[in-house]
């Protein structure tokens, strides 16, 4: 309460004393009006209310309201003409307008320049002063100029000269009293405090010494003007004294004579006394001259015994037409001369601080770098007597050590004194192999003269050699000595870690073979040096057959326990290879040296090495109390090669890897230029496949399933690919959407429009599933799908399986064997006894039908093994409570036998060749005899 109460007292003490200073600076300003004019050349009002409201803002508003309300009284005398009249609402516009002109320059000012701006340079100062004084001065200028002309102090003729008169003295009055406002009371006073000397007295004292030169000229243009107005009343008075002219008389006199004599540049007015008092008989023109009565001059005459009186006032025309603008202009060059130095004082103060703040702080800056200085040189020796490193100083003219820190006993065992007393210790100790770098450095350093980095190895007291980084720099280069100094960092862990992380990068982490990247390389430099020596080498690809069945099927930890064990024989082997690599997986890539003369002598010698290999690795592994045996294929390729990349030839050698495994595996293939058509076909398949896989290119072939009756019980469904004319079967496309990852979307088109078909088709159709396809993830879920989709019964889609895809994970399999039969899929196992599979699965797992591989039907009738094998499949399956389907069924013969020993179904072109479903279902349908 105690805190408010003193904050109004402020806030009064504060207006009132705004008000008080401003209404005396107004009422002084006045003196200066030029009255003939009705102007002065500067009116404090407009600069010392901007100056206010920028430091104060709000708070000052009461005070211009009461200054400018005692100016009203005081100045313009407003309580001598109050009443219900247009006079007294033009006074009340001008009051108003007098209080809007400083609030709107100054809060536009506060707005644009900010509420404490420094005013420190000259492009600031003039930016303050357009918008606290030419553009809010020209707005409030027009409005007053408006008023007064409508008043009838202006007249359209000078409107725009005094009105250009009165905007000077408002851009006056805030060139001068503003900055002096500032300099007294804005914020920061550490910026405006020291101006109040330099440039608020200086403005002020400058304006006293005009004001006083101005009030010497004044009088004498006033006198000049009643003079004239004199001079006219006398000449009249001489006319009506002469003539003895009446009132009437003379007032028709002044009405003829009103042009010659210019009279109507006056209000005249004729009295007539009566009773002692004047009674106004005649007035020429009704115009507004109460602002002009220090100009009113009038005279007493008789005429034939009668008093009369004459009052002459100037109009405002005869101001315009007779005054003199000499006095105006002498005053407006002095005060705008006192302005211009104000301005200059800104700018000068404003550079003085601004560069007394940068010594300031400059000063600040170099104290506080010395402070550091002085206490990084405080500290400088502790920090070399406690950092692990080794200063030291050399004269290579003696090659003697001049200087060490004792930190070198403590990281290299020697103890200070053998480094200064011992001639050519330093030399000594480092690494013979690296003493000419570090003599070619140091000579480079003393010819060029720059620091210098290097790193070398020294020798430890302990005989080890540790790794250091030296910090090299010429300290002296005279005639008496060449001195360099140095620092010794050691780098020895960094340098173990650096080559750790090189060896991670390069290598397999697995087997700590050097890995693709590592081979490449090597490769590379191979490749040089045979083109530059006409020398041949070979590069091996191996591939562990099978090993994907064995990891899923026994697990990773047994994975990679065989891929160790494969690494160290391989390692048998390091003799005879120039570099032995793990590409990743169960691929190994092996290069020779290029020590042979041709390519045959090569190939002869790599292919012996090779055989040689793959019978070491085809010896049993002992894994887990456990022997395993794992074959390898491996192919090879002749290096270099015409035009041949290092990629080239690591492709040809995997083709030769891929031909023996489809030759039976186990086994070694050299690279030939026919393995490139093949590769060449492979791609071709390969974009065929893909571009299928965009643009549905696939086509479905149905073949019919029959019984003992040749009735027919389900359709295989086999897919195919329709190219140009070209059709492309499964077996040469199937193997590259496995390769490449595209089996998933092959696997799911051929489902998806099986079970399409299955909703227009009568009999059961079965879809082929690869193994690669049924281990991907969602694929029971993708099944489930299709069934709902196309609300398939129970029992009307069959998955074909082939034997490899119950070798794995047991778990992973029973589990999606389970799912199908849940959801009423049959389950037949395809090319049944080609493959390895584990009779106990069979036992487990819920399958539907065995289907006999063509392979046994073909022989029947010519190899009796054959039929053994068929008959022991059939009764398997007839003890296990399972269908059996014999395929490749071609002759009557065949189908015969295969009756004869309890086949129960029946496929092949015996009973009709894969076609179109709609034309098969209705020949079957309307036909019972079997296609033949």
């Amino acid at each position: 309460m105690i805190n408010n109460s003193k904050a109004l007292i402020n806030t009064i003490v504060l207006n009132l004393s705004v008000a008080l200073v401003y209404a005396l600076c107004c009422y002084l300003a006045s003196q200066y009006m030029i009255r003939t004019t009705l102007s002065v050349t500067i009116w404090p009002a407009t600069g010392i209310g901007i100056g206010c409201v920028f430091v104060w803002g709000a708070r000052v508003i009461p005070g211009i309201v009461l200054a400018e309300l005692i100016n009203a009284f005081v100045l313009y005398k407003v309580h001598q003409s109050f009443g219900w009249h247009m006079a007294t609402l033009y006074d009340v516009l001008l009051y108003l307008t007098n209080i809007f002109r400083p609030l709107f320059a100054g809060f536009l000012a506060r707005h644009i320049a900010g509420v404490s701006p420094l005013l420190i340079d000259l492009p600031k100062i003039l930016r303050f002063f357009v918008v606290a004084a030419v553009l809010p001065c020209l707005f409030s200028t027009v409005i007053f100029a408006c008023l007064l002309t409508l008043a009838g102090y202006y007249t359209v003729d000078d409107f725009l000269i005094k009105g250009t008169v009165w905007y000077i003295s408002d851009l006056m009055s805030v060139l001068i009293f503003t900055p002096v406002v500032l300099s007294f009371f804005a914020l920061p006073r550490s910026v405006w405090k020291p101006r109040i000397f330099s440039v608020g007295m200086p403005i002020l004292i400058g304006f006293m010494l005009v004001f006083l030169l101005f009030h010497s000229f004044k009088g004498h243009e006033e006198k000049r003007i009643n003079q004239m107005v004199k001079t006219h009343i006398s000449y009249i008075v001489g006319i009506a004294q002469e003539q003895q002219l009446n009132i009437s008389q003379l007032e028709a006199y002044l009405e003829r004579q009103s042009e010659s004599l210019k009279l109507d540049f006056y209000k005249i007015q004729l009295e007539e006394k009566v009773g002692g008092e004047f009674v106004n008989k005649y007035t020429s023109q009704e115009v507004l001259t109460d602002r002009y009565m220090h100009f009113v001059n009038s005279s007493n005459f008789t005429i034939n015994s009668k008093d009369y009186r004459i009052v002459m006032t100037p109009t405002n025309a005869y101001f315009t037409l007779e005054s003199s603008w000499g006095l105006w202009l002498t005053l407006f060059i002095a005060v705008s001369f006192v302005g211009i130095v104000g301005i200059g004082m800104l700018t000068m103060t404003g550079r003085q601080w601004i560069t007394a703040r940068e010594v300031e702080e400059r000063t600040g800056q170099l104290a506080f770098i010395n402070s550091e200085l002085a206490e990084r040189n405080k500290n400088y020796k502790k920090i070399i007597e406690s950092q692990p490193v080794i200063f030291w100083k050399v004269d290579l003219q003696q090659d003697k050590v001049t200087y060490v820190s004792r930190e070198a006993e403590a990281i290299l065992g020697y103890h200070v004194k053998s480094w200064l007393t011992e001639l050519h210790f330093f030399t000594r100790i480092i690494h013979p192999d690296d003493v000419h770098l570090v003599k070619d450095v140091i000579h480079k350093k003393e010819v060029d003269g720059e620091h210098t980095e290097v790193e070398y190895r020294i020798k430890h007291a302990n005989g080890q050699y540790r790794w250091f980084r030296d910090y090299i720099h010429l300290a002296s280069n005279s005639d008496e000595s060449i001195e360099v100094m140095g620092m010794l960092v050691d780098i020895t862990d960094r340098k173990s870690d650096t080559e750790k992380i090189q060896h991670l990068a390069f290598h397999d982490s697995l087997t700590q073979l050097p890995n693709r990247q590592k081979f490449q390389n090597e490769l590379l430099e191979l490749i040089y040096k045979a083109q530059e020596n006409k020398r041949f080498g070979a590069v091996l690809f191996l591939d562990m057959d099978r090993f994907k069945v064995l990891n899923d099927a026994l697990g990773h930890h047994f994975g990679d326990g065989l891929l160790l064990k494969v690494a160290g024989r391989l390692r048998d082997y390091e003799d005879d290879f120039k570099v032995i690599s793990r590409f990743g997986g169960d691929e190994f890539v092996l290069a020779t040296d290029c020590e042979f003369e041709s390519q045959n002598d090569a190939a002869v010698q790599v292919i012996m090495l090779a055989e040689e290999i793959i019978s070491h690795l085809a010896k049993p592994y002992k894994i887990n109390e456990h022997s395993h045996v794992c074959t390898v294929s491996l192919g090879i390729t002749i290096y270099p090669t015409s035009n041949s990349t290092v990629n080239d030839i690591i492709r040809q050698a995997d083709v030769a890897m891929y031909r023996s495994k489809e030759q039976g595996r186990n086994q070694v293939t050299i690279y030939h230029e026919s393995m490139k058509k093949d590769n060449d076909k492979m791609l071709f398949v390969e974009q065929v496949l893909r571009s299928a896989v965009t643009n549905d290119n696939f086509i479905l072939k149905y073949q019919p399933i029959v019984d003992n009756n040749r009735n027919v019980v389900c359709f295989e469904s086999l897919i195919r690919i329709f190219n140009e004319q070209q059709t492309i079967f499964p077996d040469e496309f199937i193997p590259v959407a496995e390769d490449t990852d595209l089996i998933q979307s092959v696997g799911r088109w051929v489902i998806s429009h099986a079970c399409l078909k299955i909703m227009d088709c009568q009999y059961n159709i079965s879809v082929n599933v690869s193994s690669k396809q049924f281990h991907q993830q969602g694929f029971i879920m993708y099944i489930d799908q299709m069934l709902k989709r196309f609300n398939i019964q129970q029992g009307r889609l069959v998955v074909e399986l082939t034997e490899g895809v119950v070798v794995g994970n047991i778990n992973e399999i029973q589990y999606k064997f389970d799912r199908l039969k849940e959801m009423g899929v049959l389950i037949a196992i395809d090319d049944f006894g080609t493959g390895y599979s584990s009779l106990e699965y069979l036992r487990q797992l819920p399958i539907d039908y065995l289907k006999i591989d063509k392979s046994f039907v073909a022989d029947l009738g010519k190899d009796e093994s054959a039929l053994v094998i068929i008959e022991t499949i059939i009764s398997m399956a007839q003890h296990l409570n399972l269908q059996t389907v014999a395929e490749g069924v071609e002759t009557e013969e065949q189908f015969g036998i295969l009756k004869g020993i309890g086949c129960s179904l029946f496929q092949g072109y015996l009973f009709g060749k894969p076609g179109d479903l709609i034309n098969l279902q209705e020949h079957h349908l309307s036909n019972s005899e079997v296609i033949g």
